[in-house]
């Protein structure tokens, strides 16, 4: 770039020549073959110009993917970081929204910078070429030019402001287009006659937008117009003081054609630079959305979780010997007022199973965030073996906590991976794949799959096999064994299972489990009853707590449950 901006001012200073130099030859002045040394450099000008083009066409090319991996990488690990709290807040979904839209800005900074120099020397040089005419030919330029520096700051902060203005409305018509094109929301969509519907609001948030565009546009459209009628009523001015020195013998032919085009070029130069400075400075305003995103507080929202309490958090127990205990537990979710638990309290023994039931909204998968501490309770604490566990290493929590949620994720990936992902460090070792799909039941359809664990899961993909829900959900059950963790949680996985298949799974779960501690939610109480200890979340109170006679015999709200659904199931 910098090669390429001292190369178009020496055209012009060698097409200055060879106009000279035929001038000369012509008044027999000078031989003609004179005249042919200018064409050479001119010739070799060209060239160097061409090849320049090309090697910084490559580079920036380069460069461009280069800096869209690296701000891609940024905002995943800064997303993945990210405690769930801030996935509960519209704010950190607008400012995600920013990053991701923004972040072609970070090329055109870095570019913007190299071009803003390369702009510079070239300009300065081109400028220096009029100095054969007089130094106030440059005055001229500057002057009637300049104004255009406060135009572009000022349409600069008004473009990002406006962005800023209508976030939520961009983030709308993105919904919706979403809404119309996403494989989940298809069978509704035409079920509903939705589509005209969707298209049509599409629209109705799109025309606001671009409304405000066209307005804002049109604004600086019409300054910026008055401001070029100054520009070249300047140009004007030079060009006849040109003709009136080449008209008095003060300047040659060479150097009025010199001084017309390295005016003109100075003109498209100087406002190249400024507004491309005004674009630099445009860029780099919405560029810092970025990384006001890249650089978020991890403790900046409501309900984040809170920083070890030593700069040394404990190691989690190798082997948990104490158990689990919630005590007086309460929990409210950020941005809301609605207390979801109110002084929960019971305890798991180790490598015990408990069952939590309850009503849907109960609390139940709170209690889950909770324990697998994707949330901290408002008030009370959750112990492991006597220590709160927010003293131990976050990292090794999770770790040794696996979980089976009932909106399990199905990923558009090969079969070994939807099992490997339980424990990424062995996502290469079939044997254990095979094994944990083996104690998962996900075994036998996998193997009846076209290209075996190699085949894809889901339609994302081409040759992809979708399978059904009780199958997904044997896939995610086998996943949790992937993993080498002590307690394992399972929140309604088996939903999609008749009631004998969930029966029978988690009889065979019982015996695959003897070393774990087992965490379970279930409505089905022929499943329920096989647990060690039952906990009964009512509007977010834990009001019976007891194994399953137990609880029978307290005639309370466990035994009513029982007896209108699972009576059947008694022996």
């Amino acid at each position: 770039m910098l090669a390429s901006a001292l190369i178009a001012p020496a055209i012009l200073w060698t097409q200055k020549l060879i106009i000279d130099s035929a001038e000369f030859a012509l008044l027999e002045e000078l031989p003609w073959t004179a005249a042919l040394t200018p064409l050479l450099v001119m010739f070799a000008l060209w060239t160097a110009q061409m090849l320049t083009g090309a090697v910084n066409g490559v580079l920036q090319t380069l460069l461009q993917e280069r800096v869209r991996i690296k701000g891609q990488s940024l905002l995943l690990e800064t997303a993945g970081n990210l405690d769930l709290a801030f996935f509960e807040s519209p704010r950190f979904y607008d400012q995600l929204h920013h990053a991701r839209d923004q972040m072609y800005q970070l090329y055109s900074s870095c570019i913007g910078t190299l071009t803003l120099i390369q702009q510079f020397l070239q300009l300065s040089v081109t400028m220096g070429l009029l100095l054969v005419l007089h130094p106030l030919a440059i005055a001229v330029l500057i002057v009637t030019t300049l104004p255009d520096v406060v135009v572009q700051a000022k349409y600069a902060r008004r473009y990002y402001t406006f962005d800023a203005d209508l976030i939520r409305n961009s983030r709308m018509s993105f919904y919706l287009s979403d809404i119309v094109t996403n494989r989940y929301n298809a069978k509704e969509v035409r079920v509903f006659s939705l589509k005209d519907y969707f298209i049509e609001q599409f629209h109705y948030f799109r025309h606001i937008y671009i409304e405000g565009y066209r307005a804002l546009i049109m604004s600086e459209m019409k300054v910026q117009s008055v401001l070029s009628v100054l520009a070249l009523v300047g140009i004007a001015g030079i060009w006849t003081y040109a003709v009136m020195q080449l008209v008095n013998g003060e300047i040659s032919t060479g150097d009025l054609v010199l001084v017309f085009t390295s005016s003109q070029q100075s003109r498209q130069q100087l406002a190249g630079l400024i507004r491309g400075a005004g674009r630099f400075y445009r860029n780099s305003l919405f560029v810092t959305r970025f990384f006001q995103f890249i650089d978020l507080d991890p403790l900046s929202v409501e309900g984040a979780l809170a920083p070890p309490p030593s700069p040394n958090p404990l190691p989690f127990p190798y082997k948990i010997r104490k158990g689990i205990e919630f005590k007086d537990v309460c929990f409210t979710y950020p941005l809301t007022d609605a207390q979801i638990l109110k002084k929960v309290s019971f305890f798991v023994p180790p490598r015990g199973k408990i069952a939590i039931v309850g009503q849907n909204g109960a609390g139940k998968t709170t209690i889950i965030k909770l324990l697998t501490r994707l949330y901290d309770p408002t008030e009370g604490t959750v112990l492991v073996d006597g220590v709160d566990l927010k003293e131990y290493d976050l990292k090794q929590v999770r770790q040794n906590i696996s979980v089976v949620f009932q909106d399990f994720s199905r990923y558009d990936l090969s079969a070994s991976l939807n099992v490997g992902l339980g424990h990424v460090s062995q996502i290469d070792d079939m044997d254990r794949i095979r094994d944990a799909a083996i104690r998962g039941g996900s075994h036998e359809t996998i193997e009846e799959l076209p290209e075996g664990y190699d085949t894809i899961l889901g339609k994302r993909f081409d040759d992809g096999v979708d399978l059904s829900g009780g199958e997904w959900q044997h896939v995610a059950i086998s996943r949790s064994f992937m993993s080498p963790a002590q307690v394992l949680i399972l929140d309604e996985p088996t939903a999609a299972l008749d009631a004998l298949k969930e029966h029978q799974l988690y009889e065979k779960f019982s015996e695959l489990t003897k070393d774990k501690t087992v965490v379970f939610i279930s409505h089905r109480f022929s499943t329920v009853r096989m647990a060690d200890v039952i906990v009964v979340i009512e509007d977010g109170e834990a009001i019976e707590v007891g194994p399953h006679e137990e609880l029978l015999a307290l005639n309370g709200k466990y035994a009513k449950m029982f007896l209108t659904q699972a009576a059947r199931y008694v022996d």
